[in-house]
Order: C-alpha cells, then structure tokens, then sequence
C-alpha cells in the first residue's frame, strides 16, 4: 500500500507541473487529460475533494473557459498539499 501511496504522491506532483504548464500555454487539450488522469488517480486513493477539481479543470478546459479555470488553478496547489496531508495522515494512522 505504500508503494502505491508513494506513486500516487510522485505521479501526482510531476502531472501538477505538466498542468501548469499547459494552463500556462493555453493548451486545452493538455489540461484536459491531464485534468482526467489526476481526476481517476485522486478517486483511486479516496481524496474526492481533489478529484472534484480536476473534474472542473477537465470540464472547463473543454469548453476554454479561461476565467472559471483560474480560480481553480489559483486554489489547487493548497487543495493538492493538504489532500496529500490527509493521505500521509491516514496511512499512519492506518498503520498504528
């Protein structure tokens, strides 16, 4: 399980760039499966709430909406270190 954990976290963190990257250089198609790759991992490891927003980012990119998506990508890197928190914080005390 923490082998699956420690993926997820540097899968994550490396696809977060990417994201950034593509939100950066307007490339919707990009944000899009980007959006659907980290949507399905998120669901994967129970963080619904992370999940939700790169639903919204796979959504809006979709349609190119530049100013919905912003404030997304303005609130996701706090939303992704907590999320990545709670996961730390459940498979420690998991193991206790």
């Amino acid at each position: 399980m923490n082998d699956i954990r420690l993926e997820f976290i540097a899968d994550s963190q490396e696809k977060m760039a990417l994201l950034f990257q593509a939100w950066h250089d307007k490339d919707y198609d990009t944000l899009k499966n980007i959006g659907h790759s980290l949507k399905s991992a998120s669901l994967n490891m129970a963080l619904r709430m992370l999940a939700e927003q790169y639903q919204q980012i796979e959504r809006l990119a979709a349609q190119h909406n530049n100013h919905d998506m912003q404030a997304i990508i303005d609130q996701l890197p706090a939303l992704h270190e907590a999320s990545l928190k709670e996961l730390d914080n459940l498979f420690i005390n998991g193991l206790d």
